[in-house]
């Protein structure tokens, strides 16, 4: 009686431990698969923040262009495309053909 009781034990034991190694992977899969999703939200949550500030940047530029332009003109020495000077160091002092044919 003692050895079939034995075995009927062991049996549950070994079962027991099989179901709590099942349940262990299970959450650590969870737990894993957790973990990839938090990081995928911050990295979204990151991506949406500089998007809000480029917005922010775009309706301040809209509601005072001119605030913008003197911040640009002063603190950061911009001109518009049309100002820009071009100098030519160490050219020759005839311009240049338009074609690249030899002549």
């Amino acid at each position: 009686m003692s050895t079939i009781r034995f075995v009927i034990l062991y049996g549950m034991v070994t079962l027991s431990a099989g179901s709590a190694f099942v349940v262990h992977l299970a959450l650590r899969n969870q737990n894993v698969a957790l973990g990839y999703e938090a990081e995928r939200a911050r990295a979204e949550s990151a991506r949406l923040r500089s998007q809000i500030n480029q917005y922010r940047l775009e309706l301040g530029a809209q509601r005072a262009p001119g605030l913008l332009m003197a911040v640009g003109r002063s603190e950061r020495g911009m001109v518009e495309p049309d100002q820009v000077t071009t100098l030519i160091v160490g050219g020759s002092l005839r311009p240049g053909r338009a074609s690249g044919r030899p002549r």
